[in-house]
């Protein structure tokens, strides 16, 4: 059985861009409660995120998802979602997806600046291998990433 395992949340609207935000998920189950404003939305939209590359919705094409920049007094907020999970088969991966918010003289602008997948090794928390989701997409997609991640 898969398992998510751990979520880092950095930059994502109300989560700081400086300071790296944990989240450990728990077997059986794992209850997010919180007062209103906590985030707990948004650590289900960062799991959905990671999970399928979807951006919630409402969020102006990711606009509205990262950090404000102006909040903080720059120009640009970086945001970063880290989820590690194991697999069916009992591997560490890590899916890692990473975004920038810049504020451009009369428009805010937003990328996605990586999106990978890495295999852990679980000792030593050693990259055994590490493959960029782009490159994954296309004709026979879901066919790769299963030959990868049982690898």
């Amino acid at each position: 059985m898969s398992t998510v395992d751990k979520m880092l949340i950095k930059g994502i609207r109300s989560f700081d861009p400086e300071n790296r935000n944990v989240i450990t998920f728990f077997k059986p189950l794992t209850l997010i409660v919180g007062p209103n404003g906590a985030g707990k939305t948004t650590i289900i939209e960062c799991l959905k995120l990671s999970c399928t590359g979807e951006l919630p919705p409402n969020s102006r094409s990711g606009h509205t998802f990262i950090h404000d920049p102006k909040v903080s007094g720059e120009t640009e907020t970086k945001g970063q979602i880290k989820l590690r999970f194991k697999t069916a088969a009992g591997r560490d991966v890590v899916c890692i997806r990473s975004f920038q918010l810049t504020q451009k003289a009369s428009k805010m602008e937003f990328k996605a600046i990586e999106s990978v997948l890495q295999t852990i090794n679980p000792h030593t928390g050693e990259v055994l291998s590490s493959i960029g989701l782009k490159s994954l997409f296309g004709p026979g997609y879901y066919p790769r990433l299963d030959k990868r991640l049982s690898q």
